[in-house]
């Protein structure tokens, strides 16, 4: 079955949320500057994330020689030669150290479309001390069709290096099944990308369209004056909402404080 990556309007999706801990001078950035911050995938906190492994359980090697001649622009004689010369697991490992060195040099913002998951607060965002940026999807390419939603499966997919261009992105957007409650959409951006892309990288962060900050969320036990503080001094007017438990439930729910 053909696996689709949807985006956010195709989701049917109106707002995503991004969990971070509250530093000041990242807020601001992100206020007065339109730019967010994104992670190098290398230093995720899942181990199998973003780090694919090609192996030989699909592995064919006549669909493996043929795709080293045309990688390698190598006569057919020389790839049979050095394919017998070093053992097929170590050349899959090559291709999967090579692999994982060019998916490090992009950056991923990870995103979510529930901003009441208790475990979110606690893992991203300082046990529940950190803020939760809300963005629009409705407004823009960047949050509405550039995000892309990831796929969770209960076993480990079956990479081969000769499968790499049409699986490129999925080994980005694959996580273990146990990932599943956090509802997670990706942008993908590059340093390499025309300058007028949507995902274009400048530095270690991602330029975002004005107006898609909708409001942000303070942690039930995060410093809600501190927030708004600094909010008020780079992005006057921006809602500062609030996360706040949910009496006699274990939930959570979003106080917009205007409105109280």
């Amino acid at each position: 079955m053909v696996q689709v990556y949807r985006n956010p309007v195709r989701a049917g999706l109106t707002r995503l949320y991004h969990y971070e801990r509250f530093s000041p001078e990242w807020l601001a950035t992100t206020l007065s500057e339109q730019m967010v911050y994104c992670s190098n995938p290398a230093n995720l906190n899942d181990p199998w994330d973003c780090k694919p492994c090609f192996d030989d359980r699909s592995f064919q090697i006549g669909d493996f020689l043929a795709f080293l001649a045309e990688t390698t622009d190598t006569p057919p004689s020389d790839v049979q030669r050095l394919a017998s010369d070093v053992p097929v697991n170590e050349q899959l490992a090559q291709f999967s150290d090579a692999n994982l060195a060019y998916i490090s040099k992009l950056r991923i913002y990870c995103l979510t479309a529930d901003p009441c998951s208790t475990l979110m607060w606690s893992h991203y965002a300082e046990n529940h001390q950190g803020i939760c940026l809300e963005f629009r999807t409705d407004n823009n390419v960047l949050f509405g069709y550039c995000a892309q939603q990831v796929l969770y499966c209960s076993e480990y997919p079956k990479w081969v290096p000769q499968d790499l261009s049409e699986n490129a992105t999925k080994m980005i957007l694959t996580k273990a099944k146990d990932w599943y409650y956090e509802k997670e959409f990706r942008l993908i951006a590059a340093s390499e990308v025309g300058e007028t892309s949507p995902l274009k990288l400048h530095g270690d962060h991602l330029r975002i369209p004005p107006d898609a900050l909708e409001a942000v969320i303070v942690g039930c036990q995060g410093d809600y004056e501190a927030v708004r503080k600094t909010v008020n001094e780079h992005a006057p007017g921006l809602p500062v909402k609030r996360a706040v438990r949910t009496p006699n439930h274990y939930s959570l729910t979003i106080e917009d404080m205007a409105r109280r």
